[in-house]
């Protein structure tokens, strides 16, 4: 199974997702930072709302904030990714072995 598949190619996905989760967050943190301090400049009660409750804060944990949705939750999906295809190459390698030790009669069962 495992020669029907590109290990290496699996690899470098896996690799490349997980930088570009880690870019994605440090890019997501610059955005928001910059966000707010654009917004700063306005003033009244409805920009207050907006950064308080849709914006929020750079490193929030507060779930349906723009913050947290581009800093913790998509970088997390990303993460999700490569772990999801991290499993999928030992699942590979794992049933290549079974069926080489099955064509070489070493299999039990």
């Amino acid at each position: 199974m495992a020669m029907l598949t590109d290990y290496q190619k699996m690899q470098s996905a896996c690799e490349y997702i997980n930088t570009s989760a880690e870019e994605f967050t440090s890019k997501a943190t610059n955005f928001i930072v910059n966000l707010t301090a654009a917004l700063s400049t306005f003033e009244g009660a409805a920009k207050d709302s907006l950064i308080a409750s849709k914006i929020g804060q750079s490193g929030s944990d507060v779930e349906g904030t723009l913050a947290c949705f581009v800093e913790k939750q998509i970088p997390s999906l990303l993460t999700g990714m490569k772990n999801l295809l991290n499993g999928n190459l030992e699942t590979i390698v794992q049933t290549d072995q079974k069926l080489a030790d099955a064509i070489e009669g070493k299999s039990e069962g």
